[in-house]
């Protein structure tokens, strides 16, 4: 499916200046507390939030998907510290610990967003966090907005309205006493 709908121009939806916003906020989340040398893009499509990173100072980005298409257009913006593969979320196990997770438009579509919250949680570096963008379009993806909240540790969330919708847009700290007890 998800093939099709980048073969059909899904990822020049996601180019509008109305999305560009909630991209801008995670970047700004990341330089604001230095989380921003090491970063992992679950889901990460065609690699758009890489647009935003260059000003930002990274030292290096991995991005995985598990579209064939998505990757092939994201091809286009990797050099030698942004790396784009082929992975699933559910099983994907990248080398190494980050600064900074990112779930950028992707939790709503997996059928236990905050267990993969949870399993990602580990591959943060010490004192790393996890970035969440969800465009809040329905009753669904606002009650996730909800529960993140509520079974977190965020640390900053903002929201941005414009004339498409509205975005949440959160960074969770890992729970320490949490991911020391399993």
């Amino acid at each position: 499916m998800w093939d099709r709908e980048y073969a059909t121009g899904f990822g020049s939806q996601l180019k509008l200046s109305d999305a560009r916003a909630h991209n801008e906020m995670l970047v700004e989340f990341m330089t604001n507390v230095d989380k921003n040398k090491a970063i992992l893009d679950v889901g990460c499509g065609e690699g758009l939030l890489v647009d935003f990173l260059h000003e930002c100072g990274y030292e290096h980005y991995l991005g995985f998907d598990f579209s064939d298409v998505a990757l092939q257009n994201a091809a286009k913006r990797a050099d030698a510290k942004t790396v784009f593969t082929k992975g699933f979320i559910k099983s994907f196990v990248p080398d190494g610990h980050f600064d900074a997770i990112v779930f950028n438009e992707c939790l709503y579509w997996f059928s236990e967003p905050l267990k993969m919250l949870r399993r990602y949680e580990r591959f943060l570096a010490d004192g790393g966090a996890i970035l969440v963008s969800l465009f809040t379009m329905n009753e669904k993806s606002r009650a996730l907005d909800a529960e993140i909240a509520s079974q977190f540790n965020v640390i900053r969330s903002e929201k941005i309205t414009n004339a498409t919708g509205t975005w949440s847009c959160s960074m969770i700290k890992k729970d320490h006493d949490r991911a020391t007890s399993e």
